[in-house]
């Protein structure tokens, strides 16, 4: 029996393998990643000329950052919204194809607004042609402010400058020398659009399924699952609701019948081409947002360039980069896609063993008490994706291991790197300190724990009532320097130990 929060294709899964048998073969289609992954096509079509997109994405070297990219229009034009997507994903059509047929791609790229409307399937009228005319304005006029969103594939890093897509477009029939006019639409790809394109910086998507999309918000998500599934080695997702929707560019609305009310014709819409086999809209566990679980869907799952990412022996050997601490959640009853997740998500330089293992105490010493923690696996969870700092007292696994290898005098590499890891940890604690004391007297620290304790409580309320209060206390204080080391500029921990190593020496 189906539960209110779920939806599954119509008349059940049946009926949605038979829908995708009656598409169309795959007809591949392949966008630049940058313009794809940043958000830069609207799922709604207003009159907004700016806005803003944060991300954590991951770098080639695998270290995960925040990225932001605010993109800006003008009054006249708005920004490039879910029409002008499928624009664009024709033109990349038209552009690749004359790669293939010379070799690489070069300025300017040529096509007709009958080839256009054609590859669209659209019914041959005149406005398609003034439409064709704006986008091209629109894609001309719209500017790309990146902070690390824009990956420049020839120099392999994220840049922090300012972009634009076309640089230039010769519209049918504008004059183009010597009185000529032009007989076609001409379109001049920015530099480090031509150079991603050359360079094969470009996601594949299935053109002919997506043509079958009508709502805005499935297709804006259309891309994006191609991306999150082949992540995930073909394993179900979760995305909270509130980022789901900034990078949507829709309201996020805090009724949970009023979301799912929302989303669920799309999210239909993508489970009867195949890309979804299921979803849930759920409450997360602290209860302070939404929560979207996706499952791939047999036609997503049978694109060729996911064959690699879900077969059994590459899904073994990249489980076997998994961090260890994945399996030490599933040990403690979380489930091994929430697990999956986690390590999906959370900063590679996040402490997370510590953690568990902290959790694991304050578990423990609740449980010789009246075991009010109701949800321990909820509490593992919450500990992780708040980044609850460990405090300096608390001996773990890896503090306990450094101070044994001290007293057994084991290899002096180890020990130098083990030693190096807790230097830079006490250097980090050290730094947040200086903050603490500069930015926070007596008062206003007072208050911000006050406030740290109030959100504690609500987030979880079993915990907090057993506890006693120096310890709920030290916890808020935790948080505190935690908000603090997020908001300051410390060096890497690579950067910090050439610097202390040049120190000793000299």
């Amino acid at each position: 029996m189906m539960t209110p929060n779920h939806r599954s294709a119509p008349n059940g899964p049946s009926n949605a393998a038979a829908v995708v048998e009656k598409l169309e073969p795959v007809d591949l289609v392949r966008v630049e990643k940058s313009l794809h992954s940043l958000g830069f096509f609207a799922s709604t079509a207003n009159r907004e000329i700016s806005r803003t997109i944060v991300q954590i994405i991951r770098r080639p070297d695998g270290q995960r950052i925040q990225a932001k990219a605010v993109i800006e229009g003008i009054q006249s034009l708005g920004l490039p919204t879910t029409a002008d997507r499928d624009k664009y994903m024709a033109f990349m059509k038209i552009a690749l194809d004359q790669r293939d047929q010379e070799g690489s791609l070069a300025n300017p790229v040529r096509f007709t607004g009958a080839e256009m409307i054609k590859m669209l399937r659209l019914r041959k009228g005149g406005f398609h042609y003034d439409e064709i005319n704006d986008w091209c304005k629109r894609m001309v006029a719209t500017t790309i402010m990146s902070e690390a969103s824009v990956f420049l594939a020839d120099r392999k890093h994220f840049a922090t400058d300012t972009f634009h897509v076309f640089d230039r477009v010769v519209l049918v029939g504008e004059q183009i020398n010597d009185g000529v006019r032009s007989e076609y639409y001409q379109v001049y790809l920015s530099q480090w659009q031509l150079t991603n394109l050359n360079q094969g910086y470009m996601l594949p998507l299935d053109f002919s399924a997506y043509l079958k999309l009508g709502r805005d918000i499935s297709k804006a998500l259309f891309g994006h699952l191609s991306v999150w599934f082949y992540a995930s080695r073909g394993q179900a997702v979760e995305k909270r609701y509130s980022d789901l929707c900034q990078l949507l560019n829709i309201r996020a609305y805090p009724h949970l019948s009023k979301a799912r009310g929302v989303l669920a014709p799309s999210l239909d819409e993508l489970i009867n081409i195949g890309y979804l086999s299921d979803w849930e809209l759920t409450r997360t566990a602290r209860d302070t947002d939404f929560k979207l679980i996706l499952s791939p869907g047999t036609r997503l799952l049978s694109l060729e360039h996911f064959a690699s990412a879900v077969n059994p022996e590459t899904r073994a050997a990249l489980d076997a980069k998994l961090p260890g601490w994945v399996h030490e959640l599933v040990d403690r009853g979380i489930t091994e896609r929430k697990a999956r997740q986690l390590a999906l998500d959370v900063p590679d330089s996040q402490p997370v063993m510590d953690q568990i293992e902290y959790a694991d105490f304050l578990v423990h010493q609740d449980s010789r008490s009246r075991r009010k923690i109701s949800n321990p696996a909820g509490f593992f969870i919450w500990a992780i994706e708040s980044n609850l700092t460990i405090p300096n007292n608390f001996e773990t696994s890896r503090k306990r291991q450094l101070r044994e290898s001290q007293e057994q005098a084991q290899t002096e590499e180890r020990f130098r790197s083990m030693r190096l890891e807790n230097e830079y940890d006490e250097f980090c604690q050290g730094e947040v300190r200086k903050r603490l004391e500069a930015d926070y007297d007596a008062e206003r620290l007072e208050a911000t724990i006050r406030e740290q304790l109030k959100a504690i409580r609500r987030e979880q309320p079993d915990w907090y009532e057993r506890v006693s209060e120096p310890m709920r206390r030290e916890v808020a204080l935790g948080r505190v320097k935690t908000i603090i080391r997020e908001t300051i500029e410390l060096p890497s921990f690579e950067r910090w130990s050439k610097l202390n190593i040049q120190r000793l020496l000299f």
